[in-house]
C-alpha cells in the first residue's frame, strides 16, 4: 500500500489557504506516512466478513470531507485541528479502503470469472488515481464547496456501492482468516 493521495493534497489545499502556516504540509505528509505504515495490517480485522466490509465504506471519507470543508470556515487554529483531522481520517479511509475493496472484488466474483472481476478491481483503481487529482484540484479550486461536494460524492458512492453488494455477497468469512496477524 502506498501512502495516502489525499493528504498530499491536503498540502496542496495548505498552499492555496490564506489562514493555515504553510509549514503545516510537511508534518501532515509524515503523519500520513507513519500511519499508512502503522496500519498496514490491523485493518485487515475489520474487513474479515462481507457485513463488516461493507459497514467500512463511507463515514471516515464523509469525515475527511467534512473536516476538510470546515478547515476553511474558521481562523489558524481551527484550520490546523481540522486539517489533522481530515489528513487522519482520510487516511484512515483509504487504508480500510484498500483492505474492504479488495474482499469485496473476491466476494462478488463467481468461481468462473474471478480472474475478470480482479481485472475491473485493478481498472478502478486506475481510474481513481487518474480521475481523483481533476477531483481534488476543481474541490482546491471551488474552496468549501468544493471539498463539500468531494467528501458528499465519495460518501454517495460508498452507500450506493453499500446497497449494491448487500444482497450479493456471501455470508461465510473472506480471504482473511479469523484471526490476524495483528491480533498476535
Amino acid at each position: 500500500m502506498s501512502p495516502s493521495v489525499i493528504s498530499p493534497c491536503t498540502g496542496k489545499w495548505i498552499a492555496h489557504s490564506e489562514d493555515v502556516p504553510h509549514g503545516l504540509a510537511p508534518p501532515l505528509l509524515v503523519l500520513n506516512n507513519v500511519l499508512v505504515v502503522a496500519l498496514q495490517v490491523p485493518p485487515a480485522r475489520y474487513g474479515t466478513t462481507t457485513a463488516a466490509a461493507r459497514r467500512l465504506l463511507g463515514p471516515l471519507f464523509a469525515a475527511g470531507g467534512i473536516t476538510m470543508t470546515l478547515s476553511a470556515t474558521g481562523g489558524t487554529l481551527r484550520a490546523i485541528c481540522l486539517l489533522t483531522a481530515s489528513a487522519v481520517a482520510f487516511t484512515l479511509a483509504e487504508t480500510f479502503h484498500a483492505t474492504v475493496s479488495w474482499e469485496l472484488s473476491v466476494a462478488l466474483a463467481p468461481d468462473a470469472a474471478l480472474g475478470a472481476y480482479l481485472g475491473v478491481h485493478g481498472l478502478a483503481q486506475s481510474g481513481r488515481r487518474g480521475i481523483g487529482p481533476l477531483a481534488v484540484t476543481a474541490a482546491i479550486a471551488t474552496r468549501p464547496l468544493g471539498w463539500t461536494v468531494f467528501g458528499t460524492a465519495i460518501a454517495v458512492t460508498c452507500a450506493i456501492q453499500h446497497r449494491l453488494v448487500r444482497d450479493r455477497l456471501q455470508r461465510s468469512p473472506l480471504s482473511v482468516g479469523p484471526v490476524t496477524v495483528s491480533e498476535h
